[in-house]
C-alpha cells in the first residue's frame, strides 16, 4: 500500500518529527550529515537513528541495517537522507540514489521483513525510500509538508500535487 498525504504544516520541521516518531529507527542516508536536515532528523529519531554514509558499499550499509533491526526485532522504518540538491553536489543523481536504496531495502527486507516505510517524500533519499517500499510491496507512507512541498535540484521549495508525487514514486 502507497499512502501520500501532506502534513497540517507548511514546515519541514512538524513532518520530519512525525516521520521519526512514526518509526521504530530512522535509516539517514547521506553524503553530508551536517546540512540542517540531517541535524534536525538525528535531533528527532535520537536515540533510534542510524547513519549510512552514501560512499560506502551498499552492502555494508545493508549489513548494517540488517544487525539493528534483527538485534531490537524492528520492522517500521523511517528512510531519510540527504534531498537531490546536496547529493548533485556530490556528482549523484536520483536514479544513482533510488538505485542505492534500492538494493539496501531489498537485501534487508529479505532477511529481516521490514513491515514499514515512512518517509518525508522530498527528492533524494527520501523518494528513493517510498519508491523502494512501493516497489518491494512494502507500506510505505509519504509524508511532505502541506501543499505537498518539493524540493529539487535548484533548491527551490515548489507545491506539487497528490497526484505529481505518486506518479514519481510509481515512476509514471
Amino acid at each position: 500500500m502507497l499512502l501520500v498525504k501532506e502534513h497540517s504544516s507548511p514546515k519541514y520541521t512538524p513532518r520530519t518529527y512525525y516521520n521519526a516518531k512514526s518509526a521504530e529507527i530512522t535509516l539517514a542516508f547521506a553524503m553530508d550529515f551536517t546540512t540542517a536536515g540531517e541535524r534536525l532528523t538525528k535531533k528527532a529519531s535520537y536515540p533510534n537513528y542510524l547513519d549510512l554514509p552514501l560512499d560506502e558499499p551498499w552492502i555494508d550499509n545493508a549489513k548494517k541495517v540488517w544487525r539493528v533491526l534483527h538485534k531490537n526485532n524492528y520492522s517500521v522504518v523511517n528512510v531519510a537522507g540527504n534531498g537531490i540538491y546536496t547529493l548533485s553536489k556530490h556528482g549523484m543523481r536520483q536514479s544513482d540514489i533510488d538505485t542505492y536504496v534500492l538494493n539496501v531495502i531489498k537485501q534487508v527486507h529479505e532477511y529481516h521483513p521490514i513491515t514499514k516505510i515512512y518517509t518525508g517524500g522530498q527528492t533524494g533519499v527520501d523518494l528513493a525510500g517510498a519508491k523502494a517500499g512501493y516497489h518491494l510491496g512494502i507500506d510505505t507512507e509519504v509524508t511532505l509538508p502541506k501543499g505537498y512541498i518539493m524540493r529539487f535540484e535548484d533548491g527551490k521549495d515548489v507545491s506539487c500535487s497528490k497526484e505529481f508525487v505518486e506518479g514519481l514514486i510509481k515512476g509514471e
